[in-house]
């Protein structure tokens, strides 16, 4: 629920156990690899200066980085090619990865296997690609009402005749530049989004029309010369041979899939095996070696090295040292591991829309989880849309959009809370009361300037907790200056409140706090902010006082004082959005009421009804997800979070 420490762990090996390392080490999924060069050149990386570790520490002079093996990629590509062509999805196995593997034995196997499917995927390749040509002649269908023989036409002594496509911007451009040009230019119609052409020309202009027609990014379509003809008589021979070589390809089909199914286990592992050998070739880009040596860095989860101990027993002579985070040079940047409760994990991708959280920072994921719900749900809290939000979510997880769809049945579970305090049901007000007869419900257009204040004072609360993140990453980050006296630090809070509690009496007539004692406040809380710098560099004991001269400090300062103000005040006062979408919620739905009773119809009535909730649905969900967000990104992050992190992204299948 928070952001998980990681440690960076060093490993020097023997360079004939590299490969089955790595694997073990990728199939934990728990190692984000790093160039090691780097923390070499930084000095940092650590196996313990020993007399035990002499070999590995006087290796590392002529130390270098290990190059990919391009046959790997050739290899994982004959693999693609092979599988594409048999229309067939391997399964990609664990079991098959683990172990010991040759990279020279899995080249043998891939080449055997291939050889096998070799005619079979000769002969698909060729009949699809007939079929595709068939297809591409599709636009024959355009012309079949012309009574003209196109093998004629296109045996002329004296003309070239050219089918292709063209754009209407294109065709302009030949009219306006070649205004004396000998060709005729036919428009035959719009086929698949393009525009079709016939381009008749002298042959004697072929290569000055071949240069023009390139201009204009002229497609050209090649006809098989035995399909010319008649248009008409064209587009039988087409369909003809269509038809014959689908019979031939699902008879092939038929073939390749029970030959697939008997060699379905070594493809499988074929193809898991040189996935796998691809991905340790890319890690392999990220080490360093030597003749006997090689070294690795990578950096782990803390609570993870138990596992990595277990691999380590495997293997004789294998060197491992793990640092903190803290130990690890600045030049090489700390990653990011989140790891949030399950019901929150969806919000991480809203929240790193923003920017990732530092690893130093405070995470905000679950704060912004049970916010943006209550932001969601308060605006648009309907029981009846709510159900349709979690339902929508659940179809959506189950067809594989996961991480949307997750958001969606959560946020539809705010819309479903508020809904029920509204006593709200797909627009219609009274019917959950009707059933369930409570005191608990507070419908918006009975209760407006409730609505309206709650939504401020619910704002003032968010705003409050995020100084308290604020302050909290202050101290953590140790910029003390900030965290007593900035503007977003204790001196801020204390300055917010004294304005809420000065607003308050003004605007009630009803002093909470003897206003001498506040604007004493306020006083004091403006002068701290104008010498924030001195003073916190005068608490951490540094100097100079000041990061400019004094002149150009203040003059800042004063202008800081200025926005901290505005920004307080347009904080506080921006939240009422909350209140006044839940308003124009239940204002949309009067409205279609309204239309419906003109209609005056049961049919106009239902038609009403649906119309106006998937309207309302589609269109004013989107807005108060925006909405949401906005008051996040704007309002609270930008009070304590820097979001300037990169996440933890370890190297995986």
């Amino acid at each position: 629920m928070a952001i998980r420490k990681l440690n960076m762990m060093n490993i020097v090996c023997k360079n004939e156990c590299l490969d089955e390392l790595l694997r073990d080490l990728i199939l934990e999924e728990n190692c984000q690899f790093i160039d090691t060069i780097t923390e070499i050149e930084e000095s940092d990386f650590s196996i313990g200066v020993t007399e035990k570790n002499a070999d590995e520490i006087l290796d590392m002079e002529d130390i270098v980085v290990l190059k990919e093996k391009k046959e790997v990629a050739e290899y994982l590509d004959i693999m693609d090619d092979m599988i594409k062509k048999l229309d067939y999805t391997p399964e990609v196995r664990r079991e098959y990865m683990h172990g010991e593997h040759k990279f020279e034995n899995i080249k043998n196997e891939i080449d055997e296997v291939a050889d096998k499917f070799k005619d079979i995927t000769q002969r698909l390749h060729g009949i699809n690609s007939k079929l595709e040509g068939l297809d591409s002649l599709g636009f024959i269908n355009k012309i079949k009402n012309i009574h003209v023989d196109f093998k004629d036409l296109m045996n002329l002594e004296f003309f070239t005749l050219k089918f292709g496509f063209l754009t209407k911007e294109k065709r302009k451009k030949i009219s306006q530049n070649y205004d004396n040009l000998l060709a005729i230019v036919l428009h035959l119609g719009s086929y698949e989004e393009k525009e079709l052409y016939i381009i008749v020309s002298p042959k004697s202009l072929d290569l000055e029309m071949s240069r023009i027609l390139r201009s204009t990014d002229f497609v050209e379509i090649e006809i098989d010369r035995k399909y010319l003809s008649f248009p008409e008589e064209m587009v039988k021979m087409i369909e003809a041979d269509r038809k014959k070589y689908e019979g031939e390809l699902k008879l092939l089909k038929k073939s390749s899939e029970e030959y697939i199914n008997s060699h379905k286990d070594t493809i499988d592992k074929l193809y898991s095996k040189i996935i796998m050998e691809s991905k340790i070739d890319n890690v392999r880009t990220k080490i360093a070696a030597t003749r006997n040596f090689c070294y690795i860095s990578t950096w782990v989860p803390d609570d993870h090295k138990g596992r990595y101990n277990d691999i380590f027993k495997k293997y004789s002579n294998v060197l491992v040292a793990y640092k903190n985070s803290e130990e690890v040079s600045n030049k090489i940047p700390i990653p990011t591991f989140l790891k949030n409760l399950f019901f929150f994990k969806p919000f991480e991708t809203l929240v790193n829309m923003y920017g990732v959280p530092s690893h130093d920072e405070l995470d905000t994921t679950t704060f912004f989880g049970l916010a943006y719900i209550f932001f969601f749900g308060a605006m648009f809290g309907d029981l009846g849309q709510g159900l349709v939000f979690v339902g929508a979510g659940l179809f959506l997880v189950k067809k594989g959009m996961g991480n949307f769809g997750s958001l969606m049945w959560r946020i539809g579970l705010g819309s479903i809370f508020f809904g029920i305090i509204y006593d709200s049901f797909f627009g219609y007000e009274h019917i959950i009361s009707k059933f369930f007869p409570l005191s608990i419900y507070i419908r918006p257009m009975e209760n407006i300037n409730s609505i309206l204040l709650a939504a401020v004072a619910s704002g003032v609360i968010l705003l409050l907790i995020s100084y308290g993140y604020s302050i909290f990453n202050k101290v953590k980050a140790k910029e003390f200056g900030e965290a007593f006296f900035g503007r977003n630090g204790i001196n801020g809070v204390v300055l917010f409140l004294t304005l809420l509690v000065l607003i308050y009496g003004i605007a009630t007539g009803k002093d909470v706090i003897p206003r001498v004692i506040l604007y004493l406040l306020l006083t004091i809380s403006v002068v701290l902010l104008v010498v924030k710098e001195p003073l916190g560099n005068i608490l951490m004991g540094n100097r100079p006082l000041y990061s400019e001269t004094p002149g150009e400090y203040y003059t800042e300062s004063g202008f800081n004082v200025l926005e901290t103000f505005l920004s307080i005040l347009s904080n506080g006062i921006s939240f009422i959005r909350i209140g006044a979408f839940a308003l124009n919620h239940v204002g949309l739905f009067i409205a279609f009421h309204t239309v419906a009773d003109m209609i005056g119809s049961t049919t106009g009535n239902i038609s009403m009804f649906i119309i106006g909730n998937v309207i309302i649905i589609g269109l004013e969900g989107l807005i108060v997800f925006i909405q949401g967000l906005r008051l996040f990104y704007y309002e609270l992050f930008s009070k304590y979070y820097k979001g300037e992190g990169v996440l933890f992204s370890p190297d995986k299948i």
